[in-house]
């Protein structure tokens, strides 16, 4: 089953903490979002793997758009 990460809020993605490939458990923080000069950590909701970023570090996101897909 395929699934994405979104970001909680629009900001610039500073950082992503995990790599294609990697697994992550659920509630793993697997990037962060900085908005307002906040760091917003950005959760997997389950245990997966990670298939692909969509967005690379230092670009601009929106609220709700996918920053990366989870397979499993």
């Amino acid at each position: 089953m395929t699934r994405h990460v979104v970001s909680p809020v629009a900001g610039q993605l500073i950082s992503r903490l995990v790599g294609e490939g990697d697994a992550v458990a659920a509630d793993t923080e697997v990037a962060i979002v900085e908005a307002m000069k906040m760091h917003i950590p950005v959760s997997a909701e389950q245990s997966c793997r990670v298939a692909k970023w969509l967005v690379e570090e230092k670009a601009q996101v929106a609220e709700g758009q996918a920053l990366l897909v989870l397979e499993g």
